[in-house]
């Protein structure tokens, strides 16, 4: 399974245009955002996927309703477990806790960095995509994860 993951957009429309066609023409089968989107302006650009995604909230989101109502219901208060396809995904934006997540714990996903990090840990994988936004960070950046591979692809939005 394809999984694309985005954090820390901060209401950078064309770096989420890009990134949302980016991810519908490789086909991934669900998308997860580890939070900062902001406004319900820009989350309503996810609504363009082609798959099914989820979204936790996160320091800088302030309009919590609009938010959840802009996302039809997709976003949540992090910690976030999903399951999907047998395997369990936990969504946060502040990764302080995700090296004491548990085992049974598939794949950890986290932002508010700006850094994208990948780490393996007794089977599980952690991941921060980095920020989709660029602001305070190397480049603009998310990431393309294949489930079964356990292989992440680091996208530089500025290369698509």
């Amino acid at each position: 399974m394809k999984v694309g993951l985005i954090s820390d957009s901060h209401d950078n429309i064309t770096n989420m245009k890009k990134c949302i066609s980016y991810l519908n023409s490789c086909g991934v089968d669900f998308v997860f955002h580890c939070g900062d989107i902001v406004s319900p302006f820009t989350i309503k650009i996810m609504n363009e996927l082609k798959c099914d995604y989820r979204v936790v909230f996160g320091n800088n989101d302030g309009e919590w309703l609009f938010l959840k109502q802009a996302s039809d219901n997709r976003i949540f208060k992090p910690p976030y477990l999903f399951e999907f396809d047998q395997k369990k995904f936990l969504l946060l934006h502040e990764g302080d806790i995700a090296m004491l997540i548990d085992k049974s714990v598939d794949f950890v996903f986290y932002g508010h960095t700006h850094v994208k990090y990948k780490f393996y840990k007794n089977g599980q994988l952690i991941v921060n995509p980095g920020a989709l936004s660029g602001y305070m960070a190397e480049s603009a950046t998310f990431a393309v994860l294949d489930t079964k591979e356990l292989n992440v692809e680091f996208i530089d939005v500025d290369t698509i």
